[in-house]
């Protein structure tokens, strides 16, 4: 999902130099915004399950995975949040 999303956002980025229609591009960044929620829910979900073979297994390699997930977790409530917006500001105001 995390390089869903990164493919996403370079084929906006693309769109947005070379000029694609404005149904494209809002495409593009509702398509970003569904893969980004995946990713935060399956992140979300990991970090959950190494968290509890941590504390099942006492074996700290899992925090590691953990973290990384939780890198994950963060990324894609940040970029979601700023898809939120600039599909809201290209629809003429910000709604909150």
């Amino acid at each position: 999902m995390f390089v869903m999303c990164l493919l996403t956002m370079s084929l906006y980025v693309a769109g947005t130099i070379q000029g694609f229609i404005d149904s494209t591009q809002l495409f593009l960044l509702k398509l970003y915004e569904a893969f980004g929620i995946i990713l935060i829910a399956a992140s979300f979900c990991g970090v959950v399950f190494d968290i509890e073979r941590c504390i099942k297994l006492k074996k700290g390699r899992y925090l590691f995975r953990a973290g990384g997930y939780l890198l994950l977790v963060i990324f894609g409530v940040v970029t979601v949040f700023a898809v939120i917006a600039i599909i809201s500001l290209s629809d003429g105001g910000l709604v909150i």
